[in-house]
């Protein structure tokens, strides 16, 4: 292991993240969004995948991480680093909160508390996460490989609790096909928090074991672009006051 933690590893590998990582669709934003008028914080927004899909809907929206490397991709966004448990924002500064793949590396109680203080009155909180459909066989060979995800694993328990001061949490899955290269599939095991903390040997056997997946199930091999199935789960909440 390296010592790394894992919420916090990911500039190391910022590129692969661009390229490896699913972007947010129109529809899923729009369904968070709905009925927001304000500015909107992306948080613990990364190299800003859900933040320029906030932004392009028009919406104003400032970006926080706790990492300068990843908040270096983000251009035309107001960019802060700051962490979900201490938000560098003054209070009911922000209509909407969104959060993208990240929640399940939060202190539920904690980051709650933060975003309820930053939010207007009744203010929304939109979750979302991109899984992997281990339901497609391709893509359950090749989780067997990437090992576990602590955002699948949330999902599975369908564990994602009711904050305090915030209403009960609605939520909608979009089920959807990604077109991918063999590139952009090594891309998404790199970026993978669960390889950045491994040792350089688990690393190599883990990108090995990939690129021979890729080389030889039937789906992949010969194919400099095929489908990758996945899920789109999406939360959302308003404050209560």
């Amino acid at each position: 292991m390296t010592g790394q933690q894992p919420a916090t590893s990911f500039g190391a590998a910022v590129g692969a993240y661009e390229l490896g990582r699913p972007g947010y669709g129109t529809e899923h934003v729009t369904w968070l969004l709905e009925g927001v008028h304000g500015r909107v914080l992306d948080l613990a927004a990364g190299s800003g995948k859900l933040t320029r899909a906030v932004a392009g809907l028009g919406f104003d929206v400032v970006a926080v991480d706790p990492d300068e490397k990843m908040l270096a991709r983000i251009e035309d966004v107001p960019t802060l680093t700051g962490r979900a448990e201490a938000i560098p924002l003054p209070d009911a500064s922000v209509d909407a909160v969104t959060v993208g793949q990240a929640w399940h590396w939060f202190d539920p109680q904690a980051a709650g508390a933060e975003i309820a203080r930053v939010l207007s009155p009744r203010g929304r909180l939109g979750l979302v996460w991109n899984i992997r459909d281990v339901r497609h066989p391709f893509v359950a060979a090749l989780a067997a490989v990437m090992g576990p995800s602590p955002a699948e694993a949330m999902m599975d328990a369908d564990d994602v609790a009711g904050i305090p001061g915030f209403t009960p949490f609605r939520k909608r899955r979009f089920e959807s096909v990604r077109m991918i290269t063999p590139d952009a599939v090594e891309a998404l095991v790199t970026s993978r928090s669960h390889w950045l903390i491994a040792s350089p040997s688990t690393q190599a056997q883990v990108l090995a074991d990939v690129r021979q997946l890729v080389n030889t199930h039937p789906h992949s091999a010969g194919r400099r672009m095929f489908e990758f199935a996945m899920y789109t789960s999406c939360y959302r909440a308003d404050a209560l006051s």
